[in-house]
């Protein structure tokens, strides 16, 4: 009897009897790679994501948590949500009135995100992620001329980002990241979109839920990334 050509790259020859299903393997960028019984097929991604960026040319920080889920090792994808907390003070705002002396602003928005891990090791990893997201910009602001504070009509955003990241696995649960990218407001009023048009720089933990959870009952699961 002649076997295929697949069910022969499955026949284990001397060393067993029998068949066995071929190694799940990914690509990373130094080629496949395996995913032996320390991967698990699919679990929780969560992260507590902050960005350091420029708002008319002055530094903001804004803060988020995003919630997924990590499939096979490499494809990370779900829901984000930011936000600048109590807004950025501007000393002036010439991108949308040259009049304007100070303002206060806030940017918010929810996005969905794709992260891609590019190479995995047991102690640090290197990924991309893309988000596109909806969102608002509000805020207030008053003129050099007087001392009245006036409401900046809220605009609606659409934030299109894509970073690059390094994470270092701290412990078994927790991993801090590193990395830079860049953010696009699609179909944002223009008078508003050079404001925000801006490089990111990033920082991330990881916390590994699921992991910390399966740990109570399985002691292995620490072994697991």
């Amino acid at each position: 009897m002649i076997l295929p050509l697949e069910v022969l790259s499955q026949w284990r020859g001397n060393s067993g009897n029998g068949y066995y299903a071929a190694p799940d393997t990914v690509w990373i960028i130094s080629g496949k790679k395996e995913l032996d019984n320390r991967f698990q097929k699919q679990k929780l991604d969560f992260v507590i994501d902050a960005r350091q960026t420029l708002i008319s040319s002055q530094t903001a920080r804004l803060g988020g948590l995003r919630l997924g889920v990590e499939y096979r090792r490499v494809h990370r994808f779900g829901f984000g949500v930011y936000g600048l907390g109590d807004g950025v003070n501007l000393k002036s705002l010439s991108e949308v009135d040259t009049t304007i002396s100070q303002a206060v602003m806030n940017l918010s928005y929810v996005s969905l995100y794709y992260e891609r891990v590019l190479y995995f090791h047991p102690k640090w990893e290197w990924s991309a992620t893309v988000h596109m997201g909806k969102g608002k910009i509000e805020g207030s602001y008053r003129r050099s001329s007087s001392d009245v504070w006036y409401t900046l009509q809220p605009r609606e955003v659409k934030p299109f980002e894509i970073s690059t990241t390094g994470y270092y696995h701290l412990t078994w649960w927790c991993s801090l990241g590193v990395g830079v990218g860049y953010r696009y407001m699609r179909s944002t009023p223009a008078e508003v979109r050079p404001v925000y048009n801006v490089p990111v720089a990033i920082a991330k933990i990881r916390i590994k839920c699921g992991k910390l959870v399966k740990s109570i009952w399985n002691k292995e699961a620490k072994y697991e990334y």
